[in-house]
């Protein structure tokens, strides 16, 4: 019996200590544990590491390219050379044959040949790969920028998950309270049925109600699991693991309702905006490419051959080896080409000018944004306070209610519509919550400090 109970409480301790182990996440840490384990943002972390390898990529054409190459030969059938018979009528003419041969063959080379070699190429002016080498740079600037604006999205949208289920929970809270509420007001008109004091059809219009309550709640409880999903799926956290948050801090919310807005709209701090600057200088970049087609280019080669020849495999006395090298610089200058060039040109410049319409066009809506951002956070702190105050009223509306009722100077309908009233307003207050934080994520997303969220 002693063993048994020792065993229990053993396991009672375990379970205990893994609950009181789990750990429950703040938004900092939401946000970070997405930061970095968002399989978006491992993806965009790829590619900015391929585009900085295609930058050295590039780079390695500027060092010396060295090759090297080697060949065995055998001649199965040896090339011959035709000239005229010369040697015939070189002889004394008592000794010429008149029936030679007009012309004769010689056959040429050996049955083996063989070399080895090297060659070492240096580029010493090209501005067209000087220039790719820039493109490359501001390329890969790209690749950041776009890893860092996913990360900016991945952190809206882990914070925005993240109120919404501390206000759901919150709702679902209010729905446990009121039940408990009613609860009370029902136990003592079951007490006040079985003396005779209290209807039937009051006390099953309150079961009713009671129920429809604790059916909701369940549905609210419900919402939170797939919010709960969500938030797990945006963090790249296991599905199936558990994710507790901590509860919402009411203060923390009114009190940030209640501060201003600090900061002046600047486009500068966009990621967006730094993009599409860098986007101008790749054009500008993409000009250069096609002016610097038309400039000289210059290299420097060094190469150096081992050659052999022989009749046996290169033995006896066929057997011979020579070597050869070479030094020299090999300059190309382009004379016409077509006028493709100028036209290259030409789309170049009309495409920076496209670019330079994106920028004002993009300053204008990001300023819109920023506005629009700052009017829904300037309602919704209103709308806070409105439905703070409602909710306290409703509260003392149902507390006088309940009390006439008790008093036989209210209706059961009262008590209804009042507890009605109250479970409303106090989902108006969670939903303002909401809808505050909300406003607040996206007006540090409108002003480019969604970064900000994470400290």
């Amino acid at each position: 019996m002693n063993k048994a109970r020792t065993i229990l409480l053993t396991v009672i301790t375990c379970l205990c200590f893994n609950i009181s182990a789990q750990q429950v996440y703040d938004l900092q840490g939401c946000l970070k544990f997405a930061l970095e384990n968002n399989h978006n943002i491992r993806k965009a972390q790829f590619d900015r590491e391929k585009s900085n390898q295609a930058r050295h990529e590039i780079l390695g054409a500027l060092l010396p390219q060295v090759s090297g190459t080697g060949n065995l030969n055998y001649n199965i059938q040896k090339s011959r050379f035709i000239m005229p018979n010369f040697i015939n009528e070189f002889l004394p003419p008592n000794m010429q044959d008149p029936n030679a041969a007009k012309y004769m063959t010689i056959e040429m080379g050996t049955n083996f040949s063989a070399g080895i070699g090297a060659a070492l190429n240096q580029q010493i002016i090209n501005f067209s790969l000087f220039n790719a080498v820039d493109i490359a740079r501001t390329a890969e600037e790209l690749t950041s920028l776009a890893a860092e604006a996913r990360e900016e999205d991945v952190i809206s949208q882990t914070a925005n998950l993240f109120y919404a289920i501390q206000a759901t929970e919150y709702a679902a809270g209010m729905f446990g309270r009121s039940i408990e509420i009613l609860d009370s007001v029902l136990a003592a008109m079951e007490t006040g049925y079985a003396s005779g004091l209290i209807r039937k059809v009051d006390l099953d219009r309150l079961k009713v109600t009671r129920t429809n309550m604790a059916t909701q709640r369940a549905s609210v409880l419900n919402a939170v699991e797939v919010q709960k999903n969500l938030l797990k799926l945006q963090m790249g956290m296991d599905i199936s693991g558990q994710l507790d948050i901590e509860k919402i801090n009411l203060e923390a919310f009114e009190s940030q309702a209640e501060t201003g807005n600090s900061g002046d709209f600047d486009p500068g701090l966009h990621t967006s905006y730094k993009m599409l600057t860098r986007q101008e200088n790749l054009q500008l970049l993409q000009r250069k490419a096609a002016v610097y087609e038309s400039f000289p280019v210059l290299t420097a080669m060094i190469n150096y051959n081992y050659n052999g020849v022989s009749d046996e495999f290169f033995r006896g006395e066929t057997n011979y080896w020579y070597g050869s090298s070479m030094a020299g610089l090999n300059l190309r200058i382009p004379l016409f080409g077509g006028l493709s060039r100028s036209s290259k040109i030409r789309q170049a410049d009309f495409e920076i000018l496209k670019i330079k319409e994106d920028g004002v066009i993009l300053e204008q809506s990001l300023n819109m944004a920023y506005r629009n951002a700052m009017l829904k956070l300037e309602d919704s702190r209103n709308a806070i306070q409105v439905q703070k105050a409602n909710m306290s009223l409703a509260e003392e509306v149902y507390r006088i209610t309940e009390k006439n009722y008790s008093q036989g100077i209210a209706s059961m309908s009262d008590v209804l519509n009042s507890n009605s009233s109250l479970v409303q307003a106090q989902m108006s207050y969670a939903d303002a919550l909401n809808n505050f934080m909300k406003a607040y994520v996206e007006l540090h997303k409108a002003n480019g400090t969604i970064r900000e969220l994470v400290r």
